[in-house]
């Protein structure tokens, strides 16, 4: 809380004030109180404020009727405002009123409901941020370090090849690890955000809960309606973990190296494949030769 500057007693002007009637507008000490004001029969009804339990507050201007300049003394049920004792003679005449403390009294009860409401929404964020913090940042680091050391561990049996495949696999670890890092790290900034933004709404009702003087405060529960409003309309924003990385395969992962292997050497058969069917049309062609020659032969023995 703010220091609060020392003010003499306004009787008396000895004595450091502890005291505020609210009603005659001035600062007294304890002894005043008790030996000059509330001897006043018309003054006993005042309202008088601790100084050091209420703080500044009790100094601030309250609000007063603006068209008649009076101080509010009712509420209209039917405006939903707060009037004088001129309103309700000239524009809230025959308009239901209530006492200005039985509605306030009403709303601090409203009030309370949304502070607890609004407390347990900050619990709720709150409950989220560790788990980014204790759970899901290790999660994502204890999956990419067992990837990693499952690609290491496979990797160290190849060569040239295994290594190609190896840097493949680790940089798929290292993005998605950046990727939903990254991702983590908005999403912690936005509970971050509303956290912070829930606090400071929280932080508005519980002021307003201190306030003791009716009219000030109903006038600033009306100002904050909308936060109301806002915090009824907000809905639950669901925290979802992080993607999991897909586990390394490491049947997928050696099959890739060995057809990658396997089609370099199918390159190698292929061209002696080629070589060794040339060979067999070349055999096959001389046999043809041979069967004609035997041929021609045949018949010309014959023709003898």
């Amino acid at each position: 809380m703010a220091q609060i500057p020392a003010r003499k007693c306004g009787f008396c002007n000895n004595v450091v004030a502890a005291l505020y009637c609210e009603d005659c507008h001035q600062t007294l000490c304890f002894e005043c109180r008790q030996n000059v004001h509330d001897k006043v029969p018309f003054l006993q009804d005042h309202k008088v404020a601790n100084i050091q339990k209420e703080g500044n507050r009790v100094f601030r201007p309250h609000p007063v009727c603006e068209t008649h300049k009076n101080r509010f003394l009712y509420y209209c049920s039917k405006c939903e405002c707060l009037i004088c004792a001129e309103c309700m003679t000239s524009n809230h005449n025959e308009h239901k009123t209530e006492k200005m403390k039985n509605v306030a009294d009403v709303c601090r009860q409203t009030v309370k409901l949304i502070v607890e409401k609004i407390n347990s929404k900050v619990g709720i964020v709150q409950k989220k941020l560790e788990t980014i913090d204790r759970e899901f940042s290790v999660q994502i680091k204890s999956d990419c370090e067992s990837y990693v050391a499952m690609v290491t561990k496979t990797t160290r049996q190849l060569h040239e090849i295994t290594d190609r495949y190896k840097r493949i696999h680790l940089t798929t670890a290292s993005d998605f690890e950046d990727i939903e890092k990254h991702d983590l790290e908005r999403k912690k900034a936005f509970f971050k955000r509303r956290h912070d933004e829930t606090k400071d709404r929280l932080l508005k009702f519980e002021n307003l809960l201190q306030e003791t003087h009716d009219s000030t405060f109903l006038t600033e529960w009306k100002a904050l309606r909308t936060d109301v409003q806002m915090n009824d309309e907000e809905t639950e924003d669901q925290l979802f973990g992080p993607r999991r990385i897909k586990s390394f395969n490491q049947q997928i992962f050696t099959r890739s190296i060995i057809d990658d292997i396997d089609e370099k050497f199918q390159m190698r058969l292929s061209r002696e494949v080629e070589e060794k069917e040339k060979k067999v049309n070349e055999l096959l062609e001389e046999n043809d030769k041979l069967k004609i020659e035997l041929k021609e032969r045949q018949q010309q023995e014959f023709s003898k």
